[in-house]
């Protein structure tokens, strides 16, 4: 008898290390008439090194193939939950997972994007070893015509307190507001969901989890391949409901700036780059908020010298600002010829 008690004692240890080594990590993937891209996400998640896996999928009202396709993968591999909603839009839809999520980490994947193999073992690793609560990748844009967008930093790892991932988190070529490429403790989820009824959901919310961390690891390795289409909710038309953007812009910057002060010297920049991507989008709408541009040129030539100090965009970039700033029917003209050079970028 004390020898199966001994057994079984070494047996239940052995689960625990097991269960700290290797712990149930939640994938979230909300899914809505993307019946086309669907396959292709949900293998690239059903076959990452990484195999102690929750992986919820939210069809979230789909009128096509989605919903019968989550069966399929359900009915396939035990580690698939399904749930079927009402439409709740991309907010509603992570939610509704996040609410029934049994991981001890959680990420995010859109449905119309897939990721690398080893994305999940790679960021789960790196939590581990530098004692992170969040680990990000480099989410690699590709277009339909094949392009891909350039990857500036090598396959670097960086390791940021919150100050130094709040600084530079808004920036494209960094951290970036997207929920989506990360790797998050299930506690930064406790008192935090999406914002219900609004768009641009991870600009109202990814500030909320990099607060909460005391270190983030930034591995510049990309292994999330984000797909940008013509229809997808991030190049959609303008409207009234864009101002979502323009509000969370507003409530991003003046939590970080009460709070952190000059221990994020960049926020002011980053919130210039972000509202100057709002009236982008009012220019190709051919919508026009004389009141709002104006605020926002105030703004930025209040805040020139620390365009001009930031390490985070490039000279090409402050050029563009300054024009923005201080000549717009330029900045105008030369936004015109851009975008027909590069219509979904």
């Amino acid at each position: 008898e004390c020898l199966v008690g001994s057994e079984m004692c070494i047996r239940d240890r052995n689960n625990i290390m097991q269960s700290k080594n290797n712990p149930l990590i939640t994938v979230i993937i909300p899914i809505y008439k993307v019946e086309a891209y669907l396959d292709e996400c949900v293998q690239s998640i059903l076959k990452q090194t990484y195999s102690n896996l929750e992986i919820i999928l939210v069809d979230d009202g789909s009128p096509d193939r989605c919903g019968e396709m989550c069966e399929i993968y359900a009915e396939k591999d035990a580690r698939v939950k399904v749930i079927h909603q009402k439409n709740k839009g991309l907010s509603g839809a992570r939610n509704s997972a996040i609410d029934i999520a049994t991981g001890e980490y959680i990420t995010f994947v859109d449905s119309d994007d897939y990721l690398k193999e080893d994305m999940i073992e790679a960021l789960h690793n790196e939590i581990i070893q530098y004692g992170a609560e969040m680990a990000v990748t480099v989410l690699e844009s590709f277009f339909e015509d094949g392009t891909k967008s350039m990857n500036p930093h090598g396959g670097k790892i960086f390791v940021y307190t919150k100050e130094k991932a709040l600084d530079c988190f808004l920036f494209n070529d960094y951290l970036t507001p997207c929920v989506c490429g990360k790797l998050y403790s299930i506690s930064l989820w406790k008192s935090v969901r999406f914002p219900e009824g609004k768009l641009f959901e991870d600009q109202f919310t990814t500030y909320k989890l990099i607060d909460q961390c005391k270190k983030i690891v930034f591995d510049t390795t990309p292994r999330y391949y984000y797909r940008k289409r013509v229809g997808s909710i991030g190049h959609s038309s303008f409207s009234k409901r864009t101002y979502d953007l323009n509000d969370a812009i507003h409530e991003e910057y003046d939590y970080i700036h009460s709070k952190y002060g000059e221990k994020v010297p960049n926020i002011a920049t980053a919130r210039i780059t972000w509202e100057v991507v709002f009236i982008n989008m009012m220019i190709v709408a051919g919508y026009e908020d004389i009141s709002t541009r104006k605020e926002v040129q105030k703004f930025a030539k209040k805040n020139m010298g620390k365009i001009w100090n930031c390490e985070y965009i490039s000279k090409v970039r402050k050029i563009q600002l300054s024009l923005f700033a201080w000549s717009f029917p330029v900045y105008v003209l030369f936004y015109h010829i851009y975008k027909k050079k590069h219509p979904v970028a």
